[in-house]
């Protein structure tokens, strides 16, 4: 049994679920990081830093995978500063992991990962819309929050991406016949 994993990286929110795989799938627990908001610059991302490998220690993974950040401006939805701190943290990720527990990550781009579960599930998910719905719907042990107004809380969906991430692994895994 394989515990695995997924992150859905951010500087606000990172989103994170752990799965047990063998031949098939099992969501153990998730959850999300919020690095300081009264933080900025280099202090936020030593406190997301110390976060992570707190998380690492205490979920002991065997696979770490990540959502890969845009590599390339989507126009109207990302600039180069959204570009630069997404990389920053996630490769801030990689780092922790490999420095702190030797392990390195493995990154799914957000198209690849609802392509795999498309065809593993047999569902369309094309959108980080149908995905959530996909998690919320199907994925046994997932369980949303409401807010304050009762809508779902801007966190689960991080969450919610963080089991996809994971999901991606283990259905390439599936498919590699590992």
């Amino acid at each position: 049994m394989e515990k695995i994993l997924g992150l859905d990286i951010s500087s606000s929110t990172i989103g994170w679920a752990v799965i047990e795989s063998e031949e098939k799938f099992c969501l153990k627990e998730y959850g999300h990081i919020k690095p300081s908001r009264k933080l900025k610059g280099t202090e936020k991302l030593s406190d997301a830093y110390d976060k992570i490998k707190k998380l690492i220690k205490e979920v002991n993974p065997d696979i770490i995978c990540v959502e890969k950040y845009a590599s390339k401006f989507s126009r109207g939805r990302s600039s180069a500063n959204t570009i630069i701190v997404l990389s920053t943290y996630n490769e801030m990720v990689s780092l922790c992991s490999f420095r702190e527990f030797g392990i390195h990550t493995t990154a799914y781009a957000p198209v690849s990962i609802r392509s795999e579960m498309s065809k593993h599930f047999d569902k369309k998910i094309k959108s980080k819309d149908d995905a959530f719905d996909f998690v919320k719907n199907n994925i046994e042990n997932f369980k949303t929050t409401l807010n304050r107004v009762n809508n779902i809380k801007k966190e689960c969906y991080d969450e919610s991406d963080a089991v996809c991430v994971a999901l991606c692994y283990h259905i390439k895994k599936l498919k590699k016949g590992v």
